[in-house]
């Protein structure tokens, strides 16, 4: 068993020092994580990793929303809202004033 879930199709562009990589994107419950040589990192907002002097470019393969703690895999949508987008009604968030 392991920690880590690859995503199938999910792939990240790395830079380091003016080098670029790719890798595969794993991901541990909604954060997304890339593969190195040592283990894995997490990805962060503003481009940035766990991993010393490594940032991350560019994310394909998965739908994902970027947040100022790193991007996070958006969820699948659930089946009462399948239901209503294949019916043609508008799913509404509730949304409430501060």
């Amino acid at each position: 068993m392991t920690m880590f879930s690859r995503i199938e199709g999910g792939q990240v562009l790395l830079t380091k020092r003016g080098i670029y990589t790719e890798a595969d994107l794993y991901k541990r419950d909604n954060e997304l994580f890339v593969s190195l040589k040592a283990g894995f990192a997490r990805l962060l907002g503003n481009n940035h990793t766990t991993a010393d002097g490594i940032k991350w470019k560019t994310i394909e393969g998965v739908p994902f929303i970027d947040t100022p703690f790193g991007p996070r895999e958006l969820e699948p949508p659930s089946e009462e809202d399948k239901a209503a987008m294949a019916s043609g009604k508008r799913v509404r968030a509730k949304l409430r004033a501060i």
